[in-house]
């Protein structure tokens, strides 16, 4: 009697800790599709394990792979935070944009490698190129107020002899950043980790929730900004100082052939070599009469805002590639189980609205840039990209864009309902990745059977 009365309490417990589930009630559950909300912590995985491994992991690609620009000299830390984590936030509402930005900046830094090479600074390299364009040479003038230089504006100091050519070599430039090999083997190690699984659930066609495959679009385009940005240092905190005997007046006066030269600037005194749009904080903001970025002129740091032009190149087709790859991604969850049908419908109308937006912008952009060049050039372009007459047009290209008017009205009236439409749906989906948490499919809290990967003999 005693005997028995242990063994029924054993298996009380036992039920109590299982839940009153085993192997075959699971199985059972999965024939009849039912669904289960919240999970603590099981022996396979729950949701909070859900929740973890994709946040940890946003937040990973999304920290590490943001390469800023120089800060102000006597900006302080916690406003380099702030900053930061803004753009972090920037990077989970719009992933694929800030690619957008990195593919820019890295053509930037191409096409001033090909000028200061084209008049025999061969020593100049990309990383060179991107130090520069990120703020990281501030000229002094003589009796003028010290601002930053970009590659373009240097190369117009040098080539005119106001100041000799900066002494710092491609070794040198790299170690002004502070790549961590710790962050970075962190962030590796999660990712590859977290792909790995997301991919051995889907060969033993285990559920994938759609907050994991918006990680995995995450992981996708941190990537793509690792390879892009792979070459422009990390948080550079002091900038190169660079000494001119001439001051900004005299700079002005023997410019006077130049367009724009005797025009007030409104970046900085160089704004005539080149004015540093289109910007959002130091442009859009004050026609929108928000509150704007720096308002010290000349400007005492680069912002992170400026849209740089891409134009008819490689980096423009691999663009278009990431980002359409990207927006698919979020097709993969098309027939997955969610709550509701409402939401499943929703789902699939986001997504289509990403993309057809996505599309639109594109073909925008295109139709700009290309509005300004003429079909000869365009096609000189892209059937020689490095020859000197290419570079020289994309130059007038680009300065062409610089001194275009920044939003015109026929594209401001025409993106505007794009962007409001890609903003809805890019906000449902951020929410829905979340909301639907609240009920999965009993089989999405089952944990890959790694040994089955092993070979048996």
């Amino acid at each position: 009697m005693r005997r028995s009365l242990i063994l029924f309490v054993l298996h009380l417990v036992v039920a109590a800790a299982t839940n009153g589930t085993n192997p075959t009630n699971v199985s059972n559950a999965t024939a009849s599709g039912r669904r289960q909300g919240w999970v603590s912590q099981p022996d396979g995985r729950g949701t909070f394990d859900i929740l973890w491994s994709s946040l940890f992991t946003i937040f990973l690609c999304t920290w590490t792979s943001l390469h800023l620009n120089v800060p102000a000299p006597k900006e302080k830390y916690w406003q380099q935070c702030r900053r930061k984590f803004r753009w972090m936030l920037q990077a989970i509402m719009g992933p694929e944009f800030v690619v957008a930005f990195a593919t820019g900046q890295k053509a930037e830094a191409r096409r001033s490698v090909e000028l200061w090479h084209g008049h025999g600074y061969t020593k100049w390299t990309l990383r060179h190129g991107f130090y520069a364009n990120m703020g990281g040479f501030i000229i002094r003038p003589r009796d003028s107020k010290p601002f930053p230089v970009n590659a373009r504006q240097l190369h117009y100091l040098v080539t005119r002899n106001y100041i000799p050519y900066p002494d710092i070599t491609e070794k040198q430039v790299w170690d002004k950043s502070k790549q961590d090999g710790f962050q970075k083997t962190l962030t590796l190690l999660q990712t590859g980790w977290f792909v790995i699984q997301c991919l051995g659930r889907a060969i033993q066609h285990l559920p994938v929730t759609t907050l994991e495959l918006t990680t995995f679009s995450f992981v996708f385009c941190t990537f793509a900004s690792y390879y892009q940005w792979s070459n422009k240092p990390l948080d550079v905190e002091a900038p190169t100082e660079l000494d001119c005997e001439a001051s900004t007046e005299t700079i002005l006066r023997e410019a006077g052939s130049m367009p724009d030269a005797h025009k007030p600037y409104r970046q900085t005194p160089l704004d005539f070599v080149d004015n540093l749009s289109p910007s959002w904080l130091t442009e859009i903001q004050p026609h929108l009469y928000f509150r704007t970025g720096p308002r010290e002129r000349p400007l005492p740091r680069f912002t992170n805002d400026r849209i740089p032009v891409i134009g008819a190149s490689p980096d423009a087709v691999l663009l278009f590639i990431i980002m359409l790859a990207y927006c698919c991604l979020h097709f993969i969850a098309w027939n997955f189980s969610f709550p509701t049908k409402t939401e499943r419908t929703l789902w699939r109308a986001g997504c289509i609205a990403i993309v057809a937006s996505t599309f639109v912008f594109l073909a925008c952009e295109a139709y700009q840039d290309g509005h300004r060049l003429g079909r000869w050039d365009r096609w000189y372009i892209k059937l020689f990209p490095n020859k000197q007459g290419s570079i020289k047009r994309m130059n007038t290209m680009e300065q062409r864009m610089r001194e275009r008017e920044f939003i015109p009205m026929w594209e401001f009236i025409s993106m505007s309902p794009v962007t409001f439409v890609y903003a809805v749906a890019r906000a449902y989906i951020v929410v829905e990745v979340f909301v639907s948490l609240r009920s999965l499919p009993v089989r999405a809290f089952n944990s890959v059977e790694w040994s089955e990967f092993i070979p048996h003999f």
